[in-house]
């Protein structure tokens, strides 16, 4: 999923400014996919708690996605383009939820972060193969071809689903007086904390995805170029979610939380000041460290609810990046055309500072420490 989502998000801006758009249009059209990957994130969570079986969903799913992308590549529209990539992704949406519930109940609590950070590996590594190939690609073939090949990945998908293990559906255990605690874990300080600084540094860090497309562009790099900075600014911080994630086990998880966020500040004053190829590699890499800070939150959220009450609160979680996907694309396409693009980039460093600050006030459950012998 990532080595598609990787190769496809750098150049639909693009791509919709040549079926007619502007910046504004842009921005609304990966606004909308993001929306989808929301609502699919969300109700990946309450499909799982309802009906379990999400080894056999995660299969469906991926099945689906082949002949969507393929479509893309065919639609002369902006309408099309945009219809085609909002399913797309919601089914992207569905998955991830899904491989993270399955993640979260086969884990165990010491070795949350590092195997969570080895998840979080995927969009990097995955952003090394799908950055580089899917320039070159579009250069040399079109955006046709594109598609074609993103819907040739897609099969693998569902195979390696096949391989997957799942564990029985088990109802949700009532409290006393016949609730759940799920709602209270939705509701605490702690977790709201946690969702609403995600959905900042999120909308924050869409500046970087979308502004780095648009600066390029601008500046006359082609798509291998512009791609090409997202492989390499993966590349650069291919080995953050490892690490964090093992230091989140020893040192705890919100410092390391913000200092992701941080390192978002920082790749947007980067890019605010970009002129040549390696401004740009090194704003992409920056940009990058948040997804390592989203694997220590999503161990953080795990620690925080009972295995059998997961699934709510981790796919509400994982909507959090792709709520700020939403408004920071539809906001910053209509601020960068309003104001331009540095006061764009002003605003998402001031959103960095606030969901550093929220994460500051948050309270996180003291680490286990294994003692030998006891």
């Amino acid at each position: 999923m990532f080595t598609v989502g990787s190769g496809f998000v750098p150049l639909l801006p693009i791509y919709a400014v040549r079926l007619g758009g502007d910046p504004t249009v842009a921005g609304y059209s990966l606004s909308i996919g993001f929306l989808a990957l929301s609502v699919g994130s969300i109700l990946g969570g309450w499909v799982a708690n309802r009906f379990g079986r999400r080894k056999v969903m995660l299969i469906a799913a991926g099945t689906v996605m082949v002949p969507i992308s393929y479509g893309m590549g065919q639609v002369d529209t902006i309408i099309a383009l945009v219809g085609l990539t909002a399913a797309l992704w919601f089914l992207v949406g569905l998955n991830v939820t899904l491989l993270g519930l399955l993640t979260g109940l086969f884990v165990e609590k010491s070795e949350r972060g590092r195997v969570f950070g080895i998840i979080g590996l995927a969009p990097s590594s995955a952003g090394i193969l799908g950055g580089i190939a899917s320039g070159m690609i579009v250069d040399q073939w079109g955006y046709e071809a594109l598609f074609t090949l993103g819907a040739l990945v897609y099969i693998l998908l569902p195979l390696s689903g096949l391989l997957l293990a799942d564990k029985p559906h088990v109802p949700r255990k009532l409290r006393e007086g016949g609730t759940t605690a799920a709602p209270s874990i939705l509701f605490s300080r702690v977790f709201l904390l946690l969702f609403f600084a995600s959905v900042l540094a999120h909308i924050a860090n869409s500046q970087i995805v979308l502004g780095r497309s648009l600066i390029m562009d601008t500046l006359q790099f082609d798509a291998t170029a512009i791609t090409g900075t997202g492989a390499v600014g993966a590349l650069l911080s291919l080995p953050l979610p490892v690490f964090m994630g093992w230091l989140s086990d020893k040192l705890g998880r919100r410092p390391l939380i913000m200092i992701c966020y941080f390192g978002s500040l920082v790749g947007l004053a980067v890019l605010a000041s970009a002129s040549s190829l390696w401004h740009f590699w090194a704003a992409m890499a920056l940009q990058n460290m948040i997804s390592a800070g989203f694997a220590v939150g999503s161990a953080l959220i795990t620690d925080l609810a009972p295995r059998d009450q997961l699934a709510t609160p981790l796919s509400m979680y994982n909507a959090s990046q792709f709520i700020g996907y939403v408004i920071g694309f539809a906001g910053s396409g209509t601020i960068i055309q309003a104001l331009g693009m540095s006061s764009s980039l002003m605003i998402g460093g001031g959103l960095c500072l606030a969901a550093i600050g929220l994460l500051l006030v948050v309270r996180q459950p003291i680490p286990t420490v294994q003692i030998e012998g006891g």
